[in-house]
């Protein structure tokens, strides 16, 4: 909610992307994932919620896309939940001309991206742990 805030929208009315719904990395293990209740928030807050997962084929009430670029095309904010490889080289050039924003959210929960290159591409920024990049000058 405060990346979005920074890049000045609102939840109501934006587009998130969530990538990954496994809880475990590399895996379809689904058990216990904290992508559920974020993902309830946010349509809550009234936001559009897109989930990419490779591994998970269904779950009950959440359609999961299996085309990345589906999941990520026209969003507001980008939110890694699972560690799994294929988020570890995202490229952040390719999501911001996907996204259409000139700022758009990247929020890595799981510590696999380089802050410092999707700041410097344009993202707001947030990261479990990155108290020293959360904050940081908005790139142009």
């Amino acid at each position: 909610m405060d990346a979005l805030k920074r890049s000045g929208q609102s939840p109501a009315g934006a587009t998130v992307a969530i990538l990954g719904w496994a809880f475990l990395a590399n895996s379809d293990d689904t058990r216990n994932t904290p992508a559920e209740p974020y993902r309830d928030s946010l349509i809550q807050s009234g936001a559009t919620v897109n989930v990419h997962d490779p591994y998970v084929e269904e779950y009950s009430g959440v359609p999961i896309l299996k085309n990345l670029n589906d999941a990520m095309k026209g969003a507001d904010a980008i939110v890694i939940f699972a560690g799994h490889q294929q988020y570890k080289n995202l490229d952040p050039k390719h999501i911001r001309t996907l996204s259409g924003k000139a700022h758009p959210v990247i929020i890595d929960g799981r510590n696999m991206i380089d802050p410092d290159l999707y700041i410097h591409h344009g993202f707001v920024y947030k990261g479990i742990g990155r108290g020293d990049k959360n904050s940081h000058i908005i790139s142009e």
